[in-house]
């Protein structure tokens, strides 16, 4: 027995059939016609005027409305000035005459006010360092003074060559190792310490490229002190040279923005004045190769102040190597 199946319908919800379109169009044109006649009989309607004298008094109306004012109310008047009263003049008073003024006494002299105990403590220290100066700079003086007097040696007998030399005798200990020891005989030992010694009371000529005509070893020596204790240490320049490495740094810092490959180990020569001012500055030897910043290093470095000391002027080579980091 056959069935009969619906087919399904395809129809999308939102499309339109035929008896819609012609609905649509029925409507649309009934609209038209009623707005078309309306518009035709709106457009011959005819409006009256409106009269000008009706208008004026509109006008004038509204412009008196705007026109009045509110009458401000007026100040109250001043309150009226009272009269001044004038002054009697009363007469004059002669002045009287003036007293000499009474000298002043004198002000009695204040006493001088004694120093206080720490004050007179730095001024006895004061003293005392400068009188162990002085002491100090006298012996430095005659140190430099005092010459060696050859005279009395020229007078004696000389002899080339060196004195005799005493032969010491040892006994020999342990004659032979077969043989038994019946102890050690210590009589015959020497207490003598072997060496060298002058006959008599005869002096030696001696040959030395030391002393010259122009002054004594003792001289030399005493000179050779004095520089050394006269300059300054290298602790100290080491220091302020460490204090003012970040500056000089910074110089070094600028020139590397522009040039990144600048490296190397650089040679200074600086001379100190005893005022701590650089006197001098030129660089030995460099590996940056660029002129213009060992000039501005150079700069930096006359700048530096190494302060006042009672020393000679100085002289010092001092290194730095300068890395990009």
């Amino acid at each position: 027995m056959a069935k009969l199946i619906a087919a399904p319908n395809l129809q999308l919800p939102w499309s339109s059939s035929k008896q819609d379109d012609s609905r649509f169009w029925v409507i649309g044109l009934v609209l038209f016609v009623l707005f078309f006649i309306l518009s035709v009989i709106i457009t011959r309607i005819e409006v009256p005027e409106p009269d000008r004298d009706e208008l004026e008094e509109k006008a004038i109306e509204l412009a008196q409305v705007i026109l009045e004012k509110q009458e401000i109310p007026e100040p109250p008047p001043p309150p009226p000035k009272e009269e001044e009263k004038k002054e009697e003049e009363k007469p004059k008073e002669e002045p009287e005459p003036e007293k000499e003024p009474e000298p002043e006494p004198e002000p009695e002299p204040k006493p001088e006010p004694k120093p206080e105990p720490e004050e007179v403590k730095l001024v006895e220290a004061k003293e005392a360092a400068a009188a162990e100066l002085n002491q100090f700079a006298d012996m430095l003086s005659d140190m430099r003074e005092d010459t060696v007097d050859l005279s009395d040696a020229s007078n004696d007998q000389l002899v080339q060559g060196t004195g005799e030399e005493e032969k010491l005798d040892r006994a020999l200990i342990g004659a032979s190792a077969s043989s038994k020891s019946a102890g050690i005989n210590t009589e015959n030992l020497s207490r003598d310490v072997g060496g060298t010694t002058l006959s008599g009371k005869e002096s030696t000529r001696v040959t030395s490229k030391i002393a010259t005509a122009t002054g004594t070893g003792d001289k030399a020596t005493a000179e050779e002190v004095v520089r050394e204790k006269s300059r300054r240490s290298d602790e100290e320049i080491r220091s302020v040279m460490d204090k003012n490495k970040a500056l000089i740094f910074n110089v070094y810092n600028k020139a590397l923005r522009k040039n990144p490959t600048l490296e190397g180990k650089v040679v200074f020569k600086i001379v100190i004045d005893p005022t701590g001012k650089v006197v001098d500055a030129e660089i030995v030897s460099s590996e940056l190769n660029d002129a213009d910043l060992e000039k501005k290093l150079l700069g930096r470095i006359r700048l530096i102040n190494f302060g006042t000391r009672d020393v000679l002027r100085t002289t010092v080579n001092y290194s730095l190597d300068f890395l990009p980091y």
